[in-house]
């Protein structure tokens, strides 16, 4: 595969990162710079390519003085204060500023059901029966179920929640959103559900139990959408970008719309092993009608009880920043999982509470 100007850019931009997490923010200007003049020398002669990078380095270069500016103040420098714990605390991530304007939601809907090349995204999908799919039935009846180790099980034990203790270091309370990405060094091992199903090895036991205990009640959860990798996650996001940009959006605009459709690479809970799609054998469509079904109704009353939340309730889209999405199931324990349902309410205000 070809290596585009674009995957130089997003390469550069992350490994830059990594080593300097204070320069984010004007390596995050500096990549939406050189892509957008990138977008456009694309569309003129060849010629003009060169006056256009001078154009970008003269732009950067305003941009480092003025970043410079910030962080040297009057010119003294306060070599006491960690630079990089003020950025991870008060900086916003990229999927921050790209929803901050409001979009064409039915621009949004008329792309999701153009021929992708074959490649679905799940996020914007209407029928899950165009995804890998298993059920319940299918996971609890097999005999290739291999059981997750006792040892990577959490030890909880329910009881008045004004006795828990919670931790912000507890991997099951972990907070991905648009304002807090996944973190450079967060590490995790993932288990097989099925076939080439993942998530969290940790969360397995749960699980199983969750769909056991649907079952003994008459449903039957199917699991459409676990763990997604990162470069797939960026995959889907990138062309999002691309085909917005191709019907003429400037790259900002077509930034902001893609966000609206795919989660920001990086913000996203598939990408840790911890969320879990589900809808039912009866009912295959991932959209606010499935919180109405007696699946979905099952998992609204009792997830819960296997450390399961729903995380974008209804009613509560200002606080997470997401619709409401009654299929998308994320793991936090039994103990979370009790005070969250308990308290009616999210993993944002859960956060603000009691960490």
């Amino acid at each position: 595969m070809n290596v585009t100007f674009k995957d130089k850019v997003l390469s550069l931009y992350r490994r830059t990162i990594r080593k300097h997490k204070m320069l984010k923010i004007p390596m995050l200007v500096l990549s939406v710079i050189l892509l957008f003049f990138d977008h456009l020398a694309r569309r003129i002669r060849a010629g003009a390519r060169r006056y256009i990078a001078v154009l970008a380095s003269m732009t950067f270069a305003f941009v480092s003085c003025s970043f410079s500016s910030v962080i040297w103040g009057d010119g003294e420098y306060d070599f006491t204060m960690d630079v990089t714990s003020y950025y991870y605390e008060t900086e916003e991530s990229a999927a921050a500023f790209a929803v901050e304007d409001e979009v064409d939601s039915e621009l949004i809907d008329a792309d999701d059901t153009e021929d992708d090349d074959d490649i679905v995204d799940p996020e914007s999908i209407t029928d899950v029966s165009e995804l890998d799919t298993v059920s319940g039935a299918d996971i609890i009846g097999s005999m290739e179920i291999a059981e997750t180790p006792d040892e990577v099980v959490a030890d909880e034990e329910t009881g008045p929640s004004d006795q828990y203790t919670f931790s912000r270091d507890d991997w099951q309370l972990v907070l991905v959103n648009k304002n807090h990405p996944i973190a450079d060094d967060y590490t995790f091992n993932l288990g097989t559900i099925k076939g080439a199903m993942q998530c969290d090895e940790r969360i397995m036991a749960d699980l199983y139990s969750m769909l056991e205990g649907a079952l003994n009640d008459g449903v039957n959860l199917v699991i459409c959408s676990p763990y997604r990798n990162d470069d797939r996650q960026q995959m889907l996001f990138d062309r999002k970008v691309d085909k917005y940009t191709a019907q003429g959006m400037s790259y900002m605009d077509a930034y902001k719309t893609a966000a609206q459709a795919v989660t920001i690479p990086g913000s996203s809970e598939h990408q840790i092993g911890l969320a879990i799609d589900m809808v039912s054998d009866s009912y295959v469509s991932l959209n606010e009608g499935f919180g109405d079904t007696k699946a979905g109704q099952w998992l609204a009353a009792h997830a819960y009880e296997y450390g399961f939340v729903i995380r974008y309730p209804e009613g509560k889209e200002d606080i997470t920043g997401i619709e409401y999405e009654p299929w998308h199931l994320r793991y936090v324990g039994k103990n979370a999982a009790k005070v969250l349902f308990e308290e009616d309410i999210t993993l944002e205000e859960f956060w603000e509470k009691y960490l």
